[in-house]
């Protein structure tokens, strides 16, 4: 892994994770704690856990730049997000695998199965593959998902009645 590019943007920003929301600072604990089995893990290993930190690094600085674009001073995420074809490539590889066997409708019944339908941030509804575009409420389907913040996309998911 070259370089970290949200901690790039923190320095150069002079953000503390201590003030970031919530979600964003337990994404960047846990690429912490990934980035420190880098040096534990076997060599034939290393490549898929460098593929996960760099696709969770562009996931911090999405993040970062969907809640504090207009705060930056120095704004550099959009060219860092473009300047990275290869994880790109990534994700619409899998989001195409899963437009071709899934729907948006079925992707939601994989969250509730998971029971995760509370805090659900747009970011993950891109990266899962939801083509829906979500208002405050969006019917897709069987099911309602709510934007539960004024300042933050999160969503929860209910399922109708």
């Amino acid at each position: 892994m070259k370089k970290i590019e949200h901690k790039i943007v923190l320095k150069n920003n002079k953000l503390d994770t201590k003030l970031l929301l919530q979600p964003i600072q337990e994404k960047i604990e846990i690429f912490d704690r990934m980035h420190k089995l880098l040096e534990t893990v076997s060599d034939c290993e290393k490549g898929n856990l460098l593929e996960q930190l760099e696709s969770l690094d562009l996931e911090i600085l999405e993040d970062i730049d969907e809640e504090y674009a207009d705060k930056l001073e120095f704004n550099d995420i959009e060219e860092v997000l473009e300047d990275e074809p290869k994880l790109e490539k990534v994700t619409t590889e899998k989001s195409n695998k899963l437009t071709q066997k899934t729907t948006d409708e079925t992707i939601l019944d994989e969250l509730v199965k998971m029971g995760r339908t509370q805090d659900i941030g747009r970011s993950t509804f891109k990266d899962l593959g939801i083509k829906t575009i979500l208002g405050w409420e969006t019917v897709i389907g069987k099911y309602c998902v709510t934007r539960t913040s004024v300042f933050r996309y999160q969503y929860e998911v209910k399922i109708l009645k």
